[in-house]
């Protein structure tokens, strides 16, 4: 079952210079991407500006399966769904 958050949550998150994230920080833990199930990118117009957002379906070292996504604009990540 996945939860969809309500409001994303902001986190912290080391990747490569491709842009694949390799870790990502939640409540002050961190937690190692074990494997990248898929990755798409989304374009949304607002206010005549389009955002750009990546986003990757994640598993972590700690088994969580994640949707995260980075906002090109900001290059702030953050986290979307959280699947169990």
């Amino acid at each position: 079952m996945a939860k969809l958050l309500e409001k994303p949550e902001e986190l912290r998150v080391t990747a490569n210079i491709e842009g694949t994230p390799l870790t990502i920080t939640r409540n002050g833990k961190a937690e190692r991407v074990t494997r990248i199930y898929q990755q798409w990118r989304v374009s949304e117009q607002l206010f005549e500006q389009e955002i750009l957002k990546s986003y990757f379906r994640i598993r972590t070292s700690k088994g969580v399966i994640y949707d995260i996504y980075r906002d090109t604009a900001s290059n702030s990540w953050y986290l979307g769904r959280v699947c169990d």
